[in-house]
């Protein structure tokens, strides 16, 4: 063989093992890819959760509603902050729900639903503290705000697993990205 033909076959096969090489790490790429896309929450447990989200906070909302007279006798500012936390709740989820979610979103809105469950407890720790002899109504009004503390507690808790897998998910994924902009291959 002449030493063209032999310098030929060698850049072939120098062609073809580099070919194979950004293949192997283009497939890995799309493999990691895809698991990632079954790792994160989907739109439509994602959009699940804030539908549940906004029953809860409708539900704490009503609590608050009921408790309002009582909840006035402690403070009369106390209801109303109560009721402008859901509203914020109501808009924080909706706007997720329109526009999407993002760790950032998802982040407020479990912070809102936290708040909540935390405004719920307050509440009824005033009301008990307020008065000692509790009419049926009354008794009934906490074990509203209770429950609605605590489905706030439990929705945001579903939505902090998945807001988590998202972002491990984001992360990976622009790991990746930065990893295949450096030139760098991953194994």
């Amino acid at each position: 063989m002449n030493t063209f033909a032999h310098g030929l076959v060698v850049f072939l096969v120098l062609a073809s093992t580099c070919y194979a090489q950004t293949n192997a790490a283009a497939s890995s790429s799309k493999e990691v890819f895809a698991d990632l896309q079954r790792n994160m929450p989907s739109e439509s447990e994602l959009s699940e959760l804030l539908a549940k989200a906004d029953q809860n906070v409708s539900a704490f909302k009503v609590a608050v509603e009921s408790a309002k007279p009582a909840l006035d006798r402690v403070n009369v500012n106390l209801a109303k902050n109560y009721l402008d936390a859901a509203s914020t709740a109501h808009t924080l989820i909706s706007q997720t729900t329109k526009n999407g979610a993002t760790a950032y979103r998802l982040v407020g809105v479990l912070i809102t639903l936290d708040d909540l469950s935390l405004d719920a407890a307050n509440a009824s720790k005033f009301l008990l503290v307020a008065d000692q002899s509790h009419s049926a109504t009354e008794v009934a009004t906490l074990g509203a705000l209770s429950a609605a503390g605590t489905s706030c507690n439990d929705i945001a808790e579903l939505i902090f697993h998945a807001t988590m897998r998202l972002i491990a998910a984001e992360e990976t994924a622009l790991d990746k990205l930065l990893d295949v902009q450096d030139g760098q291959r991953t194994p």
